[in-house]
């Protein structure tokens, strides 16, 4: 099922390797009933590692991991994203989820993603997007790890937050 993540042209440097091999034993484990194998994809070549994986009925849970290979890998994920630096744990960044090292924290949190372990909040203003992010602990409590947003022009307004509850294993991700 997940030879597609590994079957890339072009050799990867060993941190495009770690994550793709990390990527492809996670979907192997996990075997998520509701990823779109067809609408993912992997697009690799000398400076970059890219994966996207589309949820089979909700477009807006798509998750996208870039790994330039030069200590620096970016998940993103609904209207958030994150860094893991190879320095993380030299300047004593702290994940909720379990890691040791950038490429670990990667694939945990991507992992946390296609389980339902990750919910995206969403506020849409005048002046742009206010974003915060919760990782659901072994408890079911929900404790955030991540604020973010965008500046800049948007058209709209949210009053209460859109709620995106990430979960590639679940018919339905709301629940």
């Amino acid at each position: 099922m997940t030879s597609w993540i590994l079957e890339v042209e072009g050799a990867l440097n060993p941190e495009q390797r770690a994550v793709a091999e990390g990527l492809a034993a996670i979907l192997e484990r996990l075997n998520p009933p509701h990823l779109d194998v067809a609408g993912s994809s992997v697009v690799a070549d000398t400076n970059s590692f890219h994966v996207t994986l589309l949820h089979s009925n909700r477009p807006e849970l798509r998750v996208d991991v870039d790994a330039s290979g030069g200590g620096e890998i970016i998940v993103s994920y609904g209207e958030e994203h994150e860094h893991f630096r190879s320095k993380d744990a030299e300047a004593g960044k702290v994940w909720p989820f379990p890691s040791e090292d950038h490429i670990q924290a990667t694939l945990a949190l991507v992992e946390c993603l296609l389980t339902g372990r990750i919910e995206l909040q969403v506020w849409k203003r005048p002046l742009g997007v206010k974003t915060r992010s919760y990782w659901i602990n072994e408890d079911g409590q929900a404790e955030l790890f991540l604020r973010g947003g965008t500046a800049g022009p948007y058209f709209g307004w949210s009053r209460t937050p859109e709620i995106y509850r990430f979960d590639y294993t679940r018919p339905d991700p709301s629940q």
